[in-house]
């Protein structure tokens, strides 16, 4: 779950708070949600 939380999030398509509520849901770990919202979404023009 965690590569695919990752590559949504670097192409825009979650929120900060979508992938915090993912560790609600314990897809994901605290420690795996702050190594994905300190990774730098992709820019598009």
């Amino acid at each position: 779950m965690y590569q695919f939380i990752l590559n949504m999030w670097v192409f825009g398509n979650l929120s900060e708070q979508q992938v915090n509520s993912y560790v609600a849901k314990k897809f994901i770990t605290q420690e795996q949600a702050e190594q994905i919202l300190a990774t730098p979404q992709e820019q598009i023009i």
